[in-house]
């Protein structure tokens, strides 16, 4: 005698309408929460185009006389020359240190590995008000340029989104290929030049784009760390909206999310955000 244990058909539509809810109930909370993110990013956009000097929403008309504005600033345009140097330099910096930091963490660390890797992840964990009081404390002791110095702290907070990066290009290039070319002759300056580095292309390329967008974004380095001549653009927009706020600042700020968003883009197509974010 057997037991018939197959679900009744009224059971099982059962079970297929608890189950698409249970969907659409997920599918309205992520869409609620990533609403709720981009709304105000969204709104900084829509009032840049305001035709009044007033920050309101929405806007009375459409007008390009803000961007206008920041392109005619000598101050804000030399804020962001000197930004987009900064991050230039602490990109490259960061990336080159990030490479080797990887490649010495893939090749040489064996079982060591994760602890060396969580170590070398330590300043994503350590506010970046912190990182910079210790180097303005350091500044004081140690005689070095104040410009040093806001290098220095940039390239500290970028290297560990490098190392994420270029240690997940490391994992997918094979270890034989190097032990080959060591067997033929080849000198280990020599591997990493024409083996390594262009296996790992993408990745590099990858890590130097994001950590030029996480130097280029920072102000806490830059608030404790700036002298004279070395105001980055989020110090001098924290400075103009201490006296005044006009839709200036949102023409700037949509300025850099369109250019964060095309950086984040070609992240995407290179290697994927997926990789380059995992830690």
């Amino acid at each position: 005698m057997t037991v018939d244990t197959a679900p009744s058909g009224s059971s099982f539509h059962a079970a297929r309408r608890s189950k698409f809810a249970r969907q659409l109930l997920m599918g309205v909370t992520v869409t609620a929460i990533y609403a709720f993110l981009l709304t105000p990013i969204l709104i900084i956009i829509l009032s840049s185009f305001n035709t009044t000097s007033a920050n309101t929403f929405p806007t009375d008309g459409v007008s390009l006389q803000w961007y206008r504005e920041f392109l005619e600033s000598p101050s804000f345009i030399s804020a962001f020359q000197f930004s987009a140097w900064l991050g230039i330099v602490a990109a490259v910096g960061a990336t080159i240190i990030g490479f080797l930091t990887a490649y010495g963490i893939v090749r040489y660390m064996g079982s060591y590995r994760e602890v060396a890797q969580s170590i070398a992840m330590l300043p994503i964990m350590v506010p970046h008000i912190l990182i910079s009081i210790s180097l303005l404390i350091l500044l004081t002791v140690v005689p070095i340029p104040e410009l040093a110095g806001l290098i220095i702290g940039h390239i500290i907070i970028c290297l560990p989104f490098t190392v994420a990066g270029i240690l997940a290009s490391l994992d997918g290039v094979d270890p034989q290929l190097e032990r080959a070319a060591w067997t033929l002759g080849a000198s280990r300056m020599r591997i990493l030049w024409e083996i390594v580095i262009p296996l790992i292309a993408p990745g590099l390329f990858s890590s130097l784009i994001f950590a030029f967008i996480i130097s280029f974004g920072d102000v806490y380095i830059a608030l404790f760390l700036s002298g004279p001549g070395m105001t980055t653009l989020p110090i001098e927009i924290f400075s103009y909206m201490q006296w005044e706020s006009t839709p200036v600042i949102a023409a700037i700020t949509t300025v850099q999310i369109i250019m964060i968003f095309g950086l984040g883009l070609i992240i995407e197509r290179m290697v994927g955000l997926r990789q380059i974010m995992r830690i």
